[in-house]
């Protein structure tokens, strides 16, 4: 796996977004009302080109760990951008104060600084405190779905997560049948692997998830 992010690029068709990756891992920006960008699930390796990059699109304003889990790169992103708000779903505090000694706001904090079609949702039923960014055609989430090695039109289920991440299925079922018919997306913007890209993606995420057991 190479040892940094690399730059920061716009994401197509989803105007103030931004998107780095180290191997199949990927960090989003986003950018909110004041203009300040908020990074969503940093990853380690945070050299001179990714600095560069975000140093032309905007200041780093909040750094968002969106479960207990995405947590190994937040000491180094809180040293690199001391000014940045720190902030997490409540359920995840404690693990995450234990481990990185940091603390945390609740996501209360940027809801209010996103664009106006922009919110965050935190689908029930997950024992990870898993939250996910809902914009208009297209979702960012973290370990609840997964892209292929490089972009592409199949979203996969990272291996770990029926174990590790759902709770309750068949509530968790329920909210992806309904959201998935208020807020269909287009494009999916994993925190592991590529994007992906399809007319059928509602379908391709249901289907992965009948297949939890």
């Amino acid at each position: 796996m190479p040892t940094e992010l690399t730059a920061f690029t716009p994401i197509t068709g989803l105007d103030g977004f931004y998107t780095a990756t180290r191997g199949g891992l990927r960090c989003n920006a986003i950018r909110l009302n004041t203009g300040d960008l908020c990074l969503y699930s940093p990853v380690a390796g945070l050299g001179d080109t990714a600095m560069a990059s975000l140093d032309a699109i905007g200041k780093v304003a909040f750094l968002f760990a969106p479960n207990q889990y995405h947590n190994k790169a937040l000491v180094e992103y809180a040293r690199r951008f001391p000014d940045a708000r720190l902030i997490a779903p409540q359920a995840c505090h404690a693990r995450l104060q234990k481990i990185t000694g940091l603390t945390f706001e609740s996501t209360s904090g940027i809801e209010q600084a996103l664009p106006e079609d922009i919110r965050l949702v935190a689908p029930p039923g997950l024992k990870t405190g898993e939250v996910w960014v809902i914009a208009p055609g297209a979702w960012l989430v973290v370990d609840a779905f997964a892209g292929a090695k490089g972009d592409g039109d199949r979203a996969q289920l990272l291996k770990t997560f029926p174990r590790y991440g759902v709770g309750d299925r068949g509530i968790y079922a329920a909210w992806m049948q309904d959201h998935l018919k208020v807020a269909p997306p287009a494009l999916l913007v994993p925190c592991h692997g590529g994007l992906v890209q399809a007319a059928d993606l509602p379908d391709q995420l249901m289907q992965l998830i009948n297949q939890i057991t």
